[in-house]
């Protein structure tokens, strides 16, 4: 497997480095793996991506072994990931617009700056 900096990664290097990361941060990692890739099935779902590239991104050789990892796409599920996708991801709020003009006539403001 290469990188973007056309490096050849080693996937036990990796591993290594991420055991080493939940040890120093106190993580006992014997569930953590697996929920992450639980999670990385059902988000890959909820978003439209086939099951076979799902397959393929969580290195599966069967399918069946895909769909334990996969989550149903309720439309509970569906909403609940596009709330946790606007928390991570907010969309930028449009500027809200000021009027600094009246509605009324040039006579009635001059009648106004007139009491003054």
């Amino acid at each position: 497997m290469r990188c973007s900096g056309g490096r050849t990664l080693d996937p036990r290097q990796d591993w290594e480095e991420f055991k080493e990361i939940l040890a120093e941060a106190g993580i006992d990692d014997r569930r953590l793996y697996d929920g992450s890739r639980h999670t990385a099935g059902t988000i890959l779902n909820e978003l439209g991506v086939d099951i076979v590239t799902i397959m393929e991104i969580l290195r599966h050789t069967q399918i069946s072994q895909t769909r334990r990892y996969v989550k149903g796409r309720s439309h509970l599920s569906k909403a609940a990931m596009g709330r946790m996708g606007d928390t991570f991801l907010p969309q930028a709020q449009a500027p809200t617009e000021t009027r600094t003009e009246t509605t009324d006539s040039r006579s009635d403001r001059a009648r106004r700056l007139r009491r003054f």
